[in-house]
């Protein structure tokens, strides 16, 4: 099968059997509403933005963006390199943890007025600090850009 449907725990990102009535990680009430497709392990961008507490005007900017693992498309100029970034513990999802980086680029974009990111890299790192304490990193960076005539004003 393809595609599973799976109910999202809200608060943690932990994808529930369908038939969960509470999240498996956190024990949040789950509902039909939380009912998502896709699989076990991936996600889509977008999803990310559900999860924001964001104005009408803020989401549809955001929507808007664009993001690339390719080249900066035509129409659009460099503007200057992005990143974002984010830090766990070893015990947060990798699901949870993507989904607060794409929340991430999606500010950083959003706020250094950017049309979006091409030629997207994500690099994941484990540091210890200790033999108790490791933590995970996800750094994402790319190619900034606006639109040309955006860039003229």
């Amino acid at each position: 099968m393809l595609s599973e449907v799976y109910r999202i725990c809200a608060k943690c990102a932990t994808a529930n059997e369908v038939t969960a009535n509470f999240c498996l990680k956190c024990g949040t009430k789950l509902t039909a509403a939380d009912e998502k497709p896709l699989l076990k392990h991936g996600g889509q961008f977008g999803d990310a933005l559900d999860k924001l507490s964001l104005t009408k005007e803020e989401h549809q900017a955001a929507k808007n963006l664009i993001i690339l693992a390719g080249p900066i498309p035509q129409g659009y100029v460099f503007s200057d390199m992005v990143y974002a970034n984010v830090e766990s513990d070893a015990s947060q999802s990798d699901q949870l943890m993507m989904t607060k980086l794409v929340q991430n680029l999606y500010r950083s974009l959003y706020s250094l007025q950017l049309s979006g990111v091409a030629n997207l890299k994500i690099v994941p790192t484990v540091s210890s600090s200790g033999l108790s304490s490791t933590r995970r990193h996800l750094l994402a960076y790319g190619d900034g850009f606006k639109a040309i005539a955006q860039s003229q004003s």
